[in-house]
């Protein structure tokens, strides 16, 4: 079979194939021109007058509904300041009611003590009906002749706070501040509602506040602001006169003035009462007489507010402050909506109209368009954009038919696979794989020349058809060249994951009667190029017909073989090189086929990595081999066992499960358990591998790196490796015949896992001469046909039985 082995390419990437897609821009651009030249579409005319005369309505309506909104907003301010000034009106009546009870209650007891004034207030309720009020109280003009006298009869019955009966602390004598004048206005009666309120009686008012005498001779209240603790209070004065009426003169009312009810209320309440239900509007509550002038607010006054001033009651005054009402349609939410509304039903009425009256041609049009799709759909791969299998036929039989015109008359076809598809498609996702076969499609278009073809048929197999005019040397050189481009790195993730993938490809040429039978040849020789080793290429001959026969009787009987019991255990010792005894077997698979006889597992396992069935296998032989190990540990016989798995099994999420399970059916114990794995297989992967060894260590199970020296593994690697044992290939046992450099190569591996503290086993050991050169470098285990070959478990177990250092 003619087999071409593919070179390493140095060229650089490959350029972006160009593939058979449809041009709509080019489609669509005609369609434009061809509208403008036949002259504007009554129907789109008709539409675009819908359309702005709608839109125009819409920003007319909307106007108004901005307007009136305005309107409605700066009503309900207006109405709101009215409530407001209302509930503040009540309020000063309310307060009016208290300082009229008050005044007949100082009327009618002129020289009633401090406690009398108590009880008094705490009859009308005054604290409790009256929240705002902090503090109410008798003020007496107190002649400087009467000061000591007044004193000592307040310091009987002295001024308390509202709520508290014990008596104050005593006060010294004097005023406050300290002063000298012939009279004195100081504190007869009164009532606060806390402690922090407390005026003491010794607080000469008439200092403080001049202006008190004349409220006296005008017989006028008086309103001023007043500090407290934590907030601004208004100080209310009121001089009361005895039978309750005001003089006429001030001579008049000099002498029948008893003194000044006072009282000290707290704003904020009155104007939070107020403002309750009115969210959003600030207040300033002044007033305005010819000796008082107070302002309150309440709230913050916002940016361009609307502010109205409304007459509350005798001298006082309401000014509020509210937000500007909306102006304009976009800052309208309801505006804003009958425009946004109306526009958008103009456009879809407009639309429909449009849609109506020119449907018909329309949908000739989208029939036309997706006839198109769907003809392109059907004959081209929708992954990669590449021809289909039914194309690729179509494409096959018009190639045979030029090679028949043509003096040469020859067709040649190129089947391509793409090797470890399967190994992307499992471990990095389906998205790699689509991106990888992306890639492969673009690239082999890029490798042949204008007229060829190619085309994906499913999977990772792909179809190049060519012209082959120089017969096995065009296609050779083809081959060739798709090799090379396939080899270069691809990026599957945005440059995250690089990956290198190598193709099988199976070649024919001739001249062929039907596009069946040349793809045919061309799929066969594919065949052998993937059993010859892959990453190479074969030319299709006739005995190949016989081969892919054979492949077909042994993957058929392969499917059968577990349940037939077909397949069965030989066992090869490992010996202890200084003391000739055995320390472990491996268990090696053979098949008893029905018809070729005993079949080696180079026979049949490839073929079974590439079809999946080594993972039923695989399976068969773990289970067995624990098995046999648990019946010889219950005999006595210590001997432990190692198993191959290969990385088809390893690279499976199930594989642990299988290895729990044949431990557990079995009973031995995890430690007489060695697992071997090629060390090409963990380089292939090496954190999956690692990561599936690990796991495997951790049940309790030995690791062996088999065929080590063969893989190309570096020390680095060779450390993350989580490995108990190193079975160096047996062609270094073989090389040991000549000398020269792998003897000294061979005496690094030793040295290296002793370095490294792993067992090291020698295979393919067959001649007494390697056992001396072995025992001289220091090798302690060994494995090969010199010492002994593969035999049944029942020759094993003799052996066994007679070596009384393996039983108890």
């Amino acid at each position: 079979m003619p087999t071409g082995q593919l070179r390493s390419p140095s060229m650089g990437a490959p350029p972006a194939a160009t593939l058979d897609l449809a041009g709509w821009p080019e489609r669509a651009l005609a369609r434009a021109k061809r509208s403008l030249r036949e002259g504007l579409d009554p129907w789109l005319a008709l539409a675009a007058v819908l359309i702005f005369g709608g839109a125009c309505a819409a920003v007319a309506r909307s106007s108004a509904v901005a307007r009136s909104e305005a309107a409605k907003a700066r009503l309900a301010f207006r109405v709101s300041t009215e409530e407001i000034a209302s509930t503040l009106k009540l309020a000063i009546q309310h307060e009016e009611d208290l300082v009229v009870a008050a005044s007949a209650f100082v009327t009618s007891s002129a020289n009633s003590s401090p406690v009398a004034f108590d009880r008094w207030a705490e009859s009308v309720q005054a604290m409790q009906r009256y929240p705002e009020l902090q503090n109410i109280g008798l003020v007496k003009l107190v002649p400087s002749s009467k000061l000591a006298a007044f004193q000592t009869r307040m310091a009987a019955h002295p001024v308390r706070p509202f709520g508290v009966h014990s008596l104050p602390p005593r006060e010294g004598r004097g005023v406050l501040p300290p002063t000298q004048g012939p009279y004195y206005c100081l504190a007869a009666a009164g009532l606060a509602r806390d402690p922090a309120a407390y005026v003491p009686t010794r607080l000469n008012y008439c200092a403080l506040l001049p202006g008190m005498i004349s409220d006296r001779d005008t017989a006028s209240a008086n309103y001023a602001p007043v500090l407290a603790s934590t907030s601004t209070t208004l100080g209310v004065s009121t001089p009361v006169y005895r039978g309750g009426l005001v003089p006429r003169t001030v001579s008049a009312r000099r002498r029948a003035f008893i003194g000044w009810l006072g009282e000290l209320i707290l704003p904020k309440v009155v104007l939070q009462r107020a403002l309750a239900g009115h969210p959003g509007i600030a207040v300033k509550f002044h007033f305005n007489s010819d000796n008082s002038h107070v302002v309150f607010s309440h709230g913050s006054v916002p940016p361009r507010a609307l502010s109205t001033t409304v007459p509350v009651h005798t001298g006082w005054t309401l000014e509020s402050f509210a937000a500007p009402a909306a102006g304009g349609v976009f800052a309208n939410r309801n505006a804003l909506a009958v425009l946004v509304g109306g526009v958008a039903i103009s456009v879809m009425f407009g639309l429909l109209v449009l849609v109506l009256g020119t449907g018909r041609r329309r949908a000739l049009a989208l029939v036309r368009e997706k006839t198109g799709e769907l003809s392109h759909q059907a004959m081209h791969d929708n992954l990669t954009g590449l021809p289909n299998r039914a194309l690729v036929l179509d494409r096959a039989a018009q190639l045979l038919a030029r090679a028949a015109r043509s003096e040469s008359g020859l067709a040649g076809a190129l089947f391509v696979d793409v090797d470890g598809f399967k190994h992307v498609n499992d471990h990095l996702g389906h998205a790699a794989g689509d991106r990888l076969l992306k890639v492969v499609g673009e690239r082999l278009a890029a490798a042949i020349r204008e007229g060829d073809t190619v085309g994906r048929l499913g999977g990772d197999e792909f179809v190049v058809l060519v012209e082959a005019p120089g017969g096995l040397e065009t296609l050779d050189g083809l081959a060739d060249r798709i090799s090379k481009l396939l080899r270069q790195p691809i990026e599957l993730d945005d440059g995250h994951k690089i990956y290198s993938v190598t193709a099988s490809i199976g070649v024919a040429v001739g001249n062929y009667a039907s596009p069946d039978d040349l793809l045919r040849d061309a799929d066969l020789a594919l065949y052998a190029a993937k059993a010859a080793g892959k990453d190479r290429y074969a030319l299709f001959e006739a005995s190949m017909y016989t081969d892919v026969e054979d492949r077909l009787e042994l993957e058929g009987g392969l499917s059968t073989a577990v349940q037939q019991q077909q397949f069965f255990l030989l066992y090869q010792p490992i010996f202890s090189l200084p003391s000739r005894t055995i320390v472990d077997v491996e268990a090696l698979i053979r098949w008893k086929h029905p018809r070729r006889g005993v079949l080696a597992p180079d026979g049949f396992i490839p073929l079974a990595e590439d079809s999946g069935m080594i993972v039923g296998i695989g399976r068969w032989v773990l289970a067995q081999a624990c098995a046999q190990a648990a019946s010889w540990h219950a005999e006595g016989l210590n001997v432990g066992v190692s198993v191959n798995v290969s990385g088809y099994q390893l690279g499976r999420s199930d594989f642990l499960d299988d290895l729990r399970r044949a431990l557990e059916a079995s009973g031995v114990a995890p430690s007489s358990l060695t697992l071997e794995v090629t060390e090409t297989t963990v380089v292939h992967n090496l954190s999956a591998a690692c990561k599936q060894l690990e796991a495997a260590r951790a049940l309790g199970v030995r690791v062996a790196l088999d065929d080590f020296g063969t893989g190309y593994t570096s020390l680095s690697n060779l450390q993350r490796v989580p490995a108990d044992v190193l079975k160096i290939d047996r062609s270094f046992a073989a090389a040991l015949r000549d000398g020269g450099p792998s003897r000294h190569l061979l005496e690094a591996i030793l040295g290296l896992g002793k370095a490294l503290s792993l067992a090291v086993v020698v295979e393919g050991v067959e001649e007494q001469e390697q056992l001396g050169v072995l025992a001289q470098m220091g090798c302690e285990m060994v494995q090969g046909y010199f010492l002994g070959e593969p035999a049944p478990a029942g020759a094993i177990e003799r052996v066994l039985r007679a070596d009384p250092a393996l039983t108890r």
